[in-house]
């Protein structure tokens, strides 16, 4: 029906999208935490509290209320962008760009948009990076390699574990060159580059990297007499009352000379360790630390295992959000953010699909796209010591990026070959 058509076209959609993210931010209090003042102060000296991406942000938007719009017209923009590409070639093209629209208004996405720090960045980066990946996969024009490649720059320099993804790219371009006897060409330049930049700016990220590494000791070593007892025989100091330790104190508590020496994130309260460990302990962190913590890991399989599973459903489903509390209005049911196995099925199915259609490029992106997902959230889920939940936030969103990207394949149709009975969204 004309008048139903003219509804469902990808800009009233779209904006239909914006005004109800935005109806769910608009008139309430933006949300600051602790972790806030350290991403409002762009630094590109050394140390620094955080990299980046989000700190330019802030710097740009002053204001705590522009932000917050800022969030929902980044998220809205990135949604239309992966809506828009889902949405072609298809079967239903309508239904699966609302089915795209829909899930991009679950709480679990659009909550953090009242919040001052880097989830909702990360998450709307992160959605427009898997839709400019699945582009790249049908389009080889420069233009939608261009776009990839910066989007894929900003969302590995968010945060520190997503630059396992840059490193491993710049990797396996410079090997390649070497293979064919090659310089790498401008858009290779432009990720070694990139490379270079994101790993000076992860060693100015000390401050926040020693802090999550106390932050892990106390909730994995300290509570845990095997692993306390390997870390001291590998180095790790053993002081009367640590164990004890695994509390927060203000600021004053601690001793000056090591808050001096550690020079923790603006705004962060010292765990308890800071000031029981003192510099002894400080020393190590900066010294040893995560070189030890990396040596457990790699040479315990089976608990590194045991740690990510069982932390895959409290932190790809959580029941409910009171990690980070935040008082936003809720648009559709929670419950429609499917489990993280549908998900991983859905992914596994759509690339089947596209297998059995000899679509090889498409088949490898969606596997490809949910073994960097995977990388991204052991990496997170390995160095994150209270916050599970809010730091795989990121990865429970593109898991369900990827599997709306599966079951669109499953809708896939070849255009050429039928009558152009259906119109696309936008068309």
């Amino acid at each position: 029906m004309p008048s139903l058509a003219r509804f469902t076209r990808l800009p009233v959609l779209a904006l239909t999208y914006a005004v109800l993210r935005g109806a769910a931010v608009w008139g309430l209090h933006p949300a600051t935490f602790p972790d806030s003042a350290g991403y409002q102060n762009l630094d590109l000296s050394a140390p620094i509290d955080r990299t980046w991406p989000v700190p330019l942000q802030f710097f740009l938007v002053k204001s705590d209320h522009a932000r917050v719009l800022v969030h929902v017209l980044i998220g809205a923009l990135a949604w239309t962008f992966l809506a828009s590409f889902l949405g072609k070639k298809r079967k239903f093209p309508t239904l699966v760009t609302i089915a795209t629209f829909v899930m991009g208004l679950s709480p679990q996405v659009i909550r953090y948009d009242l919040a001052i720090l880097s989830e909702s960045l990360t998450i709307s980066v992160g959605v427009a990076l898997v839709a400019a990946t699945l582009v790249v996969a049908d389009e080889t024009s420069w233009r939608w390699r261009t776009l990839w490649s910066a989007l894929f720059v900003i969302f590995s320099m968010i945060r520190p574990q997503h630059m396992i993804l840059l490193t491993l790219v710049t990797a396996v371009i410079l090997a390649n060159g070497l293979w064919k006897r090659r310089l790498p060409g401008f858009g290779g330049l432009f990720l070694v580059t990139a490379c270079i930049v994101g790993f000076v700016q992860l060693w100015a990220n000390r401050p926040t990297s020693e802090l999550n590494l106390y932050t892990v000791i106390v909730e994995q070593v300290l509570t845990d007499n095997t692993r306390f007892a390997w870390f001291v025989d590998h180095g790790m100091p053993s002081i009367p009352g640590m164990r004890a330790a695994t509390s927060y104190d203000y600021a004053e508590q601690a001793p000056k000379e090591v808050l001096d020496f550690l020079q923790l994130p603006t705004g962060q309260a010292p765990p308890q360790l800071v000031r029981v460990g003192g510099m002894q302990f400080a020393h190590w962190v900066r010294n040893s630390g995560w070189s030890t913590y990396a040596k457990y890991v790699i040479s315990h399989p089976s608990d590194t295992r045991n740690r990510i599973t069982e932390l895959l459903s409290p932190t790809l489903d959580p029941t409910n959000d009171r990690f980070l509390p935040l008082q936003t209005r809720t648009v559709i049911p929670r419950s429609l953010f499917f489990t993280w196995e549908v998900c991983v099925l859905l992914v596994l199915s759509g690339s089947a699909f596209a297998l059995l259609n000899a679509q090889w490029r498409r088949s490898a992106v969606m596997m490809m796209s949910l073994l960097a997902v995977g990388a991204i959230y052991s990496a997170a889920m390995l160095t994150s010591g209270i916050e599970h939940p809010r730091h795989a936030s990121t990865v429970a969103v593109l898991l369900r990026v990827c599997a709306l990207a599966g079951v669109a394949e499953l809708f896939r149709r070849d255009v050429s070959a039928d009558a152009p009975s259906a119109v696309a969204p936008g068309a």
